[in-house]
C-alpha cells in the first residue's frame, strides 16, 4: 500500500475499563503517552530520512503509546465535569435549564490532543502494514474503524470509499494473523461501503470457509450452522453459501441430508462447479451404498437400481468438469470415468 490516509480530525475513542481515577490523573497520563508517541515518531522520521531502507524498529511501541493515549483521554473526558456549589455546599442551579451548573477544566486540551493525533492512528496502521507487522496494523485499523458511528463522531462526514479501504486493510491484517472471525467482519464492513478491490469478496469467502472448517474440525456443527445461516440471511442468492451449508450438514448427518443444499446451489448459480460436483457425490454415494448392501447381487440384478442413479450423477459431474476445466476445484474426471465404466458393465 503506497499512500497514507488522511482523515478529518474527530474526538471519538474506545473506552477501556480500569480502576477509578480522576480526570486530572487520566489527563496527565494520556498526555504523557501522546508525548511519548510524538517523541518516538520524531525519532523515526529523522532515522527514516537518513536511511529510508532501515527497518521501523519502534512501530509497535509507537502504536501502544498512541492507543494508550486515546484510551486514557477518552476516559478522562466524561470525568472532567466540576459541579459548581453554593457556600452551603449545595449545587448551583441554572435558572434556565433547572439543572446543576458545571464547568470543565481539561476538556479543551483533551479534545485538542485527541483531534491532533487521529491521523496518527492511520499512519501507524500503514507503517505496520508496509512492514508486515500485521498485529500493529490490525490493531490500528480496527481502532479507527471502531470510532466510526460512536456518539463523538456524529455530524462528521467521512469519505465512504476511504473508509471502505481502511476496513479492507483491517480485514487483510486480521487475515494474515489467521483471525478469520475478525477478518470476515472487516471484509463485510468494507463491502458494505462499496469497496470491491483487491479480491475482497474472495477474501471474505475464504475467511468463512476457514471458520466453517474450524467449527467442523472441532465437531461444533451447531455453531457452524448458526454462523452460515447468518451469512445466508444476508445473501440469499449465494450458491457458495448454500454449498458451505451442505458441507456442514454432510459432516454432521451425512450426504443424503446435505442434498437439498447442494441442489439449491446448482439452482442459484449455473456456473458454480462445486454445487454440481457435490450434488453428483450425493447420487454416487447413494449408488455405492446399494452395492454395499447387496454384496451377492450380480450386474443384471443391480442394473435397475443403479443405472437411474448413475444417469443422474453423470451429467452433474460432466457439468462440473466443464466449469472446472483444469480440475483445480473438483476431481470430476475420476467420477466420470468410474461411472462410465460401471454403466458399461451394467448394460
Amino acid at each position: 500500500m503506497k499512500k497514507i490516509f488522511l482523515f478529518v480530525a474527530c474526538a471519538a475513542f474506545m473506552v477501556v475499563g480500569a480502576k477509578a481515577q480522576t480526570a486530572e490523573e487520566l489527563f496527565n497520563q494520556g498526555k504523557a503517552e501522546f508525548a511519548k508517541y510524538d517523541k518516538l515518531f520524531g525519532e523515526y522520521q529523522l532515522a527514516h530520512g537518513q536511511n529510508p531502507d532501515a527497518p521501523d524498529a519502534t512501530i509497535g511501541e509507537r502504536a501502544t503509546a498512541l492507543m494508550n493515549g486515546f484510551d486514557l483521554l477518552q476516559r478522562a473526558l466524561p470525568l472532567d465535569t466540576i459541579i459548581e456549589k453554593n457556600k452551603d455546599g449545595s449545587p448551583k442551579i441554572d435558572k434556565k435549564t433547572g439543572k446543576p451548573k458545571f464547568k470543565v477544566k481539561y476538556s479543551k486540551d483533551i479534545v485538542n490532543l485527541l483531534s491532533g493525533h487521529i491521523n496518527d492512528v492511520l499512519n501507524v496502521g500503514n507503517s505496520g502494514l508496509m512492514g508486515n507487522d500485521y498485529a500493529t496494523s490490525y490493531k490500528a485499523f480496527k481502532f479507527f474503524n471502531d470510532l466510526i458511528g460512536t456518539p463523538l463522531t456524529q455530524g462528521i462526514e467521512f469519505d465512504q470509499a476511504t473508509l471502505g479501504e481502511v476496513a479492507f486493510y483491517e480485514g487483510y491484517s486480521a487475515y494474515q494473523l489467521k483471525n478469520f472471525d475478525g477478518a470476515y467482519s472487516a471484509f463485510k464492513n468494507a463491502m458494505s461501503k462499496g469497496y470491491n478491490d483487491n479480491q475482497v469478496g474472495d477474501f471474505k469467502n475464504s475467511c468463512l470457509a476457514n471458520l466453517i472448517q474450524g467449527f467442523c474440525d472441532s465437531k461444533k456443527y451447531d455453531e457452524a450452522i448458526s454462523y452460515i445461516d447468518k451469512a445466508i440471511a444476508a445473501d440469499q442468492s449465494s450458491a457458495l453459501l448454500q454449498d458451505m451449508k451442505g458441507f456442514i450438514v454432510e459432516q454432521k448427518d451425512g450426504l443424503d441430508a446435505a442434498e437439498p443444499y447442494y441442489k439449491k446451489a446448482t439452482e442459484l448459480d449455473d456456473n458454480f462447479p462445486n454445487g454440481f460436483f457435490d450434488l453428483g457425490r450425493v447420487y454416487y454415494d447413494r449408488a455405492e451404498k446399494i452395492i454395499e448392501q447387496n454384496p451377492t447381487a450380480n450386474n443384471s440384478e443391480l442394473a435397475p437400481k443403479l443405472k437411474p442413479i448413475y444417469n443422474m450423477a453423470l451429467p452433474l459431474f460432466k457439468k462440473a468438469k466443464e466449469l472446472d476445466e483444469d480440475g483445480s476445484k473438483t476431481n470430476s474426471k475420476r467420477f466420470i470415468e468410474d461411472i462410465e465404466y460401471k454403466l458399461e458393465l451394467l448394460k
